[in-house]
């Protein structure tokens, strides 16, 4: 009698915490059911609108990219409980293109330790395989990656200070995604390829609002109700027949010279102004800068240089820029062949302060210059929008 009493005890037990736990679960899923749009801005422009829905561990998204022609992207996935990637498929078209519009499809899935992604473009495919649980990749469709915070928030830990791994793809390769509790209702997210996303949540922890200026994209997003997106699509398209766009293009540039047989050349992308507001906002003060766009850029030289008598020896380096509203300073590094947002302080060689003057006309495109000077030297300069930063340099000690 004894025996059956404390047997039936362990199946109600059991029972309860079955049911507790189904419960749990139950109330995990109704936290997990939201949607929602962004709207990012660059500079004056929207750049892509899209909405975003996560129902349980699944997810979609439909983004619409504007930069200059009218481009969407739809993509259903499902997340790991803990905010990874296990399954993504979707397209990508443009609306005005008629029967060929399709532009690729994308298909993602994690299996034995391992992410699959594959692409798909006409008669080509590619299929590309990395041993590790992401997060974001890069070739998922337009614009969608700068859409990710707005489910990706929903899997941040709960306590300031605290913060999640995962990885990003891109380059075809990982790198290291990290989402980090920073404020009651902020968050840090990003890599060191995108940058870092700072995410302004409301009371009920969801996204508000993104500040990415500073990042590879330097935009800003705005959160709001779901929307008509079909609508968005065709208002878009209306808009870019009747004002085409022209294309958001950082040109590849490169300035050189040769003082005292010493070879100077400087290889960099020219960003525009295009009514943003430059230093302080698009280029934060106080943070590093890659000083131009896209890719670091980068200064080979044939023979030492030498600013305020330090040696920066023959070679080829990274230049990046710490802009304050006190002064510049310049930075030499020895990581050459990198993203513009992968700066890594350990392999900074040299640093040297910056004379800086306010300009009376803008500079609508970020232009370096090489100009040779007395005492066997010259002066490296750069000027965007109305600030001009400079460093003087000679060829010997």
């Amino acid at each position: 009698m004894l025996n059956s009493l404390k047997q039936f005890m362990r199946i109600k037990i059991f029972f309860l915490g079955l049911l507790l736990h189904f419960g749990n679960s139950a109330s995990a899923q109704k936290l997990h059911g939201f949607k929602g749009s962004l709207i990012y801005t660059l500079g004056p422009d929207t750049s892509a609108i899209g909405n975003y829905e996560l129902n349980g561990n699944e997810f979609m998204l439909t983004v619409v990219s504007m930069s200059p022609n009218v481009n969407v992207s739809k993509l259903k996935g499902i997340f790991f409980p803990d905010g990874q990637l296990m399954h993504v498929e979707g397209i990508n078209y443009n609306p005005t293109g008629g029967k060929d519009s399709l532009v690729y499809t994308y298909n993602l899935n994690y299996a034995r330790d391992t992410t699959s992604i594959e692409t798909r473009s006409g008669t080509r495919s590619s299929r590309r395989k990395y041993p590790v649980k992401i997060m974001v990749a890069n070739n998922l469709g337009g614009d969608a990656i700068v859409f990710m915070p707005a489910l990706l928030a929903n899997f941040a830990p709960k306590r300031v200070g605290d913060s999640v791994m995962s990885s990003h793809i891109v380059f075809n390769s990982a790198r290291k995604f990290m989402i980090k509790k920073t404020g009651s209702q902020k968050l840090l997210l990003g890599s060191s390829v995108m940058g870092m996303f700072t995410i302004f949540l409301d009371k009920d922890d969801k996204v508000q609002s993104v500040d990415g200026m500073g990042t590879s994209f330097n935009i800003k997003g705005k959160a709001g109700a779901y929307l008509n997106i079909d609508s968005v699509i065709a208002v878009n398209v209306k808009q870019l027949h009747l004002h085409p766009r022209l294309a958001i293009i950082n040109k590849l540039d490169s300035v050189k010279t040769t003082i005292n047989a010493a070879n100077v050349k400087i290889i960099y992308s020219r960003p525009s102004v295009r009514g943003r507001v430059i230093f302080g906002e698009v280029v934060p003060w106080n943070r590093i800068w890659r000083t131009g766009a896209d890719a670091a850029t980068k200064i080979y030289l044939s023979k030492p240089l030498y600013f305020n008598g330090s040696e920066l020896p023959a070679g080829t380096y990274s230049i990046f820029t710490m802009p304050s509203p006190t002064g510049f300073t310049l930075i030499f590094n020895k990581q050459a062949n990198i993203w513009g947002t992968e700066h890594n302080a350990d392999y900074d060689l040299l640093k040297i302060p910056m004379q800086t003057q306010s300009l009376d006309e803008p500079v609508e495109l970020l232009t370096f210059a090489i100009a040779p000077a007395d005492n066997n030297g010259g002066v490296i300069s750069f000027s965007w929008d109305k600030v001009k930063a400079s460093v003087g340099f000679t060829t010997a000690p």
